[in-house]
């Protein structure tokens, strides 16, 4: 298998989604409610991306396909209970 490209996953809070914050994969920018539906439209995305920006791809997906490493990312604040 090929080099897999990474999307990284961010939770934005102030409008409530989940988003491709930063990626090596050209054109890829989405977001959505849910973490399940951000990775099905990155899954419909990347086939379109592909065709629309080949020549900005690497070309080494012998066997027609693209591997992407989602990474989840989410800043926390935990209230810890006072002393």
């Amino acid at each position: 298998m090929s080099t897999p490209y990474f999307a990284a996953i961010s939770w934005d809070d102030e409008a409530g989604v989940w988003y491709v914050s930063d990626t090596d994969f050209p054109g890829l920018v989405a977001e959505a409610e849910t973490q399940q539906q951000l990775v099905q439209k990155v899954r419909d995305l990347v086939p379109e991306l592909y065709d629309a920006n080949q020549h900005l791809v690497r070309q080494d997906h012998a066997r027609g396909e693209v591997a992407i490493q989602l990474t989840l990312k989410r800043l926390e604040t935990i209230r810890l209970a006072a002393s």
